[in-house]
């Protein structure tokens, strides 16, 4: 089957595969903002019978509950598990299923283009720092630091509908999101 792909299918199907590869790494960075989450407050709950309290904990867990929001647009959108209407369009034929995936792709494209197109607008309104947000320096996290990972999640999504649509004109499939345990036969 791989020697039956043109050179611009390969190419497509590597980016493809690429950016579901990095979707699986922004899936672990999101799994290390919730450890980071759960170790602070179990550790504010397991210190609090010492009477020792950690003021920082609690800005830090704020930051990590941001940053896994905003991963995980990225992640969800290229692993496939935001919410789909696959057994409505499936059921439509084959002209409803391209006209869905294009719909779909030009939605997640145009929402994605009008966030980063913002950037400006929003990293100028954030001035200042996350009280409390220590780092190892001493100093706090600068407020702009909580929207990186919004505007490198959208443009990975931007990103992830041009491939779709490329795969669309080259004649590749959409990809399915792997099939749940309780839904299996």
């Amino acid at each position: 089957m791989r020697d039956a792909l043109t050179p611009l299918q390969r190419l497509v199907a590597w980016l493809d595969r690429g950016l579901w590869s990095l979707g699986g790494l922004w899936l672990w960075l999101c799994n290390g903002c919730l450890l980071g989450m759960l170790t602070l407050t179990a550790a504010t709950f397991l210190l609090r019978p010492f009477d020792i309290s950690v003021w920082w904990f609690w800005p830090w867990t704020m930051v990590l509950f941001i940053w896994l929001s905003f991963l995980g647009f990225f992640a969800i959108h290229v692993r496939l598990k935001d919410v789909r209407i696959d057994f409505l369009v499936k059921r439509l034929g084959r002209a409803a299923d391209a006209i869905s995936r294009l719909l779909a792709d030009a939605v997640a494209l145009g929402v994605c283009l009008l966030i980063v197109q913002q950037w400006a607008t929003v990293l100028g309104a954030a001035a200042g720092y996350v009280e409390g947000a220590l780092l190892p320096g001493g100093e706090e996290l600068p407020r702009q630091a909580l929207f990186v990972p919004l505007f490198i999640s959208c443009v990975l999504v931007a990103l992830t509908a041009l491939v779709d649509i490329a795969k669309l004109c080259v004649g590749l499939p959409e990809n399915h999101a792997p099939i749940h345990p309780e839904v299996a036969p």
